[in-house]
């Protein structure tokens, strides 16, 4: 824990020293989004249905093609038998399968290979919030999670929004197997300039 901790101390202070060196022209984004997939994997049949949310931050250097992002977000897995909380109105709580919670958080890059098609890739760690699976088997409380996603921007008229869709892997190999999944993406940017 303490290893990933550090790791992802060293890689955003690489993210934000280097910012100094960015164009002061280029156009910094904020962006918020979500996830649908499923997961793929030796998990899959007990947890098929994967989803989140994420914020975004996305710098270009120096005006070109090339961004450097950082990335937060929340991830879950629904078991397959579905999740469902009920209350009696007498404080008892009932429920019926589970959810596995995971923060993923991530530094990459953004490239447009041609005019609003571009390809996006993540490495960092992954967080569990959920102790064990609907079996009891523990889970990794960190593993690294890695991103690779091809997708297409829309921009929204004179304005500096846009909307970016794309199609996605995200891998977080673990002991026993992993948490990964397959998904549609969409993230909605801000101009922050």
């Amino acid at each position: 824990m303490k290893k990933t901790v550090l790791l992802l101390t060293l890689l955003i202070g690489v993210v934000f020293s280097s910012y100094a060196q960015f164009d002061n022209d280029a156009v910094p984004k904020l962006g918020v989004g979500f996830s649908f997939g499923a997961a793929i994997g030796s998990n899959a049949s007990a947890y098929p249905v994967a989803g989140g949310v994420h914020a975004k931050f996305e710098y270009p250097i120096n005006d070109s093609q090339l961004s450097v992002i950082f990335k937060v977000g929340y991830t879950f897995f629904v078991s397959s038998d579905g999740y469902t909380y009920e209350n009696d109105g007498y404080d008892d709580i009932y429920t019926n399968g589970s959810v596995l919670s995971f923060v993923p958080v991530e530094v990459g890059a953004k490239y447009y290979v041609a005019d609003r098609i571009f390809l996006e890739g993540e490495v960092g760690a992954s967080f569990n919030l959920s102790s064990t699976d609907e079996s009891g088997k523990p889970i990794s409380r960190v593993s690294p999670i890695i991103s690779p996603n091809v997708g297409y921007t829309i921009p929204f008229g004179s304005t500096r929004a846009s909307l970016d869709l794309a199609l996605g892997l995200d891998a977080s190999p673990q002991s026993g197997g992993g948490y990964n999944q397959v998904s549609l993406k969409a993230t909605f940017n801000f101009g922050l300039n």
